[in-house]
């Protein structure tokens, strides 16, 4: 009797914990997708409205959404062109108050205005070579677009696995195994076209890079991946800093420069103009790169024959 109580509440409790995630992933789901139609609005106002400075008249710093929460925000009224219009406004800094001008993006088709989001050049620029991703190359509404597919897919596993425990439907979990098995196809596709872009860029930066000392201010190095001492298999990427015009640079280096090479000592690297992106001159890339699209393959392989081995089976 208590063997079985125990055995319930244990069900019991993965049951609540699993539905907990669900939540979290169908919030989080709704949020990116959220912060998706925003950009995407954004980028159409961008490309189809205009710049036009107008006069407010009324500010109103009542909350209507849950975004304005989460920051410094206010609703602003103006007119323009004999018509009364209010926007969403964010600030950073500067308190907007009536009789100040502001600039904001109008869409003729829409009818509506949109603060224009500008986003701020970093200080410290790092080379797209020393943390590589195709992804990175993306603009913030596909990258968006991206995380909200990534979300998603981890939802419907969870919920996925939440109706098989509570109806007990099995195909359920055969339609998930099939689409797993297609998911892994599309991670082995995508990093097998991340290490073919990164190699492209990396001819491209050696080839075309021009040469040039610069004066390092530091070096540093990473751990990759979770490689301990006490595995006895370390592996790292190296970086040096420079300053470049205004800001500062952080471009790959090799593990001899990184052993031989102080502040203050001279490095040469190549600077591609065309992709405003360094690298050490002696670098010779990073071919750990192809270890994810083998790693994607092999489990497309093993996860595919399984599930087609026990469809075959109950056929």
């Amino acid at each position: 009797m208590l063997r079985a109580i125990g055995i319930f509440l244990g069900k019991l409790y993965q049951l609540v914990i699993s539905l907990v995630v669900v939540a979290f992933l169908a919030v989080a789901a709704w949020f990116v997708w959220h912060l998706y139609e925003e950009e995407r609005l954004q980028n159409q106002f961008l490309k189809d409205g205009k710049v036009v400075e107008v006069t407010v008249s009324d500010v109103d710093w009542s909350r209507h959404s849950y975004r304005d929460m989460l920051g410094n925000s206010n609703y602003l009224t103006f007119p323009y062109q004999q018509k009364t219009y209010q926007t969403r406004y964010v600030f950073d800094t500067a308190w907007v108050s009536p009789g100040d001008r502001i600039r904001l993006l109008y869409h003729p088709g829409r009818d509506a205005f949109l603060q224009q989001h500008v986003e701020r050049k970093p200080g410290r620029v790092v080379s797209r070579l020393v943390q590589w991703s195709s992804i990175n190359g993306f603009s913030r509404e596909y990258k968006l677009l991206v995380g909200f597919l990534a979300v998603a897919t981890a939802l419907f596993f969870f919920a996925g696995g939440v109706v098989v425990s509570i109806t007990g439907w099995t195909f359920v979990q055969t339609v998930a195994r099939f689409v797993l098995v297609l998911v892994l196809g599309i991670a082995a596709l995508f990093f097998t076209y991340d290490t073919w872009e990164y190699f492209q860029y990396y001819r491209h930066v050696k080839t075309n890079g021009r040469p040039m000392d610069v004066t390092v201010l530091d070096t540093d190095r990473h751990r990759i991946g979770n490689s301990t001492r006490s595995s006895g298999f370390t592996q790292y990427r190296y970086d040096a800093t420079f300053r470049y015009k205004p800001g500062e640079r952080v471009v790959p280096i090799t593990e001899d420069e990184y052993e031989t090479t102080h502040p203050n000592d001279r490095l040469r690297v190549l600077y591609d103009e065309s992709q405003d992106d360094f690298m050490s001159a002696r670098y010779a890339g990073d071919y750990a790169q192809v270890i994810a699209p083998l790693f994607f393959w092999i489990l497309v392989l093993v996860t595919g024959r399984n599930v087609f081995l026990k469809s075959e089976k109950k056929v």
